[in-house]
């Protein structure tokens, strides 16, 4: 019934292109509406993360399953070195990759371009620099609409060796890392956090500070973009028949804030929901729902543990297989399930917020934060990178 009826998606994201791929191979015909001028044009060239450690199929086979090319930079995570708040160093490592690092942007060999590449062989139509309303489409991959967490990148050319280092110090991250990525003369470094948004090129500053610390390096020809995450447990994420995947539907893991992989399953789900005539709810509860209530409850134990909590993070996730040690912290307990009644309570924002789903639960934000929307955050490299409010 689709073959003579296009299927139209809005945004060329990860999620989205994910569904438009899986809907091509099958013979439908796709439309792809993405607002900005090219695929990944808010990112530029930095280093991200596909996890490992939440689900037992392995990302890679979860790729081939899905029908999807490994054609961009995918680089397996065997080794890292952590940092508590003490800059005490543990090295960690896994036989089986805990992550897998890819790129982000328009660049030739990003995950953006791959999957463009990709999209565009099987002859899908991609308009660029339109916006569409929802009603108009069938499925909504747009992008987060609120920053419930924040982080400040960079990219730059540095003469350090190849490294993966996160630095887990609330008091120049709070509620979040920061990390330094390092493959191949190439850097991301980055501070994540959870709440004072408004304060965000202080919080990056003084991480900085703290790894040219730990190891002085050089930065050249940096640039600057911030990431979000975007969190909330919903019911449905179906909004006027029109299924709302990726950042846009809240799918990110709530304790460390990635995202990519579930991106790209409730994108996959939305096209198989289209394909098969199956619930889209039924799809995406199946694969994730668990998942998204599991990390509810890591984020909760990560912030209430301090530094004093994360400094014992940091030493158990030296003491065996890394993948193995975030697997348990991503596998749904007893106690787990008991505690997160009273979690989704105390935390529950009651006022309206700025998530598209309708029908959902997502935090209210601590004192020290204000919940911003992403048009209130400078992006321009040539500023100042602060938060601005409307």
């Amino acid at each position: 019934m689709h073959k003579n009826s296009p299927i139209k998606i809005a945004g060329a994201g990860p999620s989205g292109l994910s569904a438009a791929i899986c809907l091509a191979k099958a013979g439908v015909a796709v439309e792809v509406f993405e607002a900005r001028q090219a695929v990944g044009e808010r990112f530029i060239g930095d280093f991200q993360v596909i996890e490992n450690a939440s689900f037992l199929e392995d990302a890679s086979d979860m790729l081939e399953r899905m029908g999807l090319k490994k054609n961009f930079f995918f680089h397996p995570g065997h080794q890292a070195v952590f940092y508590d708040h003490r800059l005490r160093a543990q090295r960690v490592h896994s036989k089986r990759p805990f992550s897998y690092f890819i790129k982000r942007g328009p660049g030739k060999d990003s995950l953006d371009s791959g999957l463009l590449a990709q999209a565009l062989d099987l002859g899908i139509t991609i308009h660029y620099g339109k916006r569409v309303k929802k009603e108009a489409v069938d499925i909504i991959a747009t992008g987060p609409a609120v920053a419930d967490g924040l982080a400040k990148e960079m990219t730059f050319q540095t003469d350090l060796p190849d490294t993966i280092s996160v630095l887990f110090d609330m008091n120049v991250s709070p509620g979040g890392y920061s990390y330094l990525f390092v493959l191949d003369g190439r850097a991301t470094f980055g501070c994540a956090i959870t709440r004072d948004f408004d304060a965000i090129k202080t919080y990056f500053d003084l991480a900085l500070a703290r790894f040219q610390k730990i190891a002085p390096f050089s930065i050249e020809t940096p640039q600057i973009a911030f990431s979000y995450m975007n969190f909330c447990l919903k019911r449905s994420a179906v909004i006027q028949n029109k299924s709302v995947v990726g950042e846009a539907g809240g799918f990110q893991d709530y304790l460390f804030g990635l995202g990519i992989r579930y991106a790209m399953k409730t994108g996959y789900a939305a096209a198989q929901s289209i394909l098969m005539g199956v619930s889209y709810d039924v799809l995406w509860k199946e694969e994730i729902g668990e998942k998204q209530e599991v990390s509810l409850v890591n984020r909760f134990l990560y912030e209430r543990g301090g530094n004093l909590g994360l400094a014992s993070f940091v030493k158990r996730a030296g003491r065996s297989d890394l993948q193995h040690y975030l697997e348990k912290w991503h596998s749904q307990t007893f106690w787990k399930r008991l505690l997160l009644p009273w979690i989704k309570k105390s935390w529950k924002k009651e006022s309206t917020c700025f998530h598209r789903i309708a029908d959902h639960w997502c935090r209210e934000k601590p004192a020290s934060s204000s919940e911003i929307s992403l048009g209130e955050v400078k992006t321009n490299p040539d500023s100042d990178n602060k938060v601005i409010k409307k």
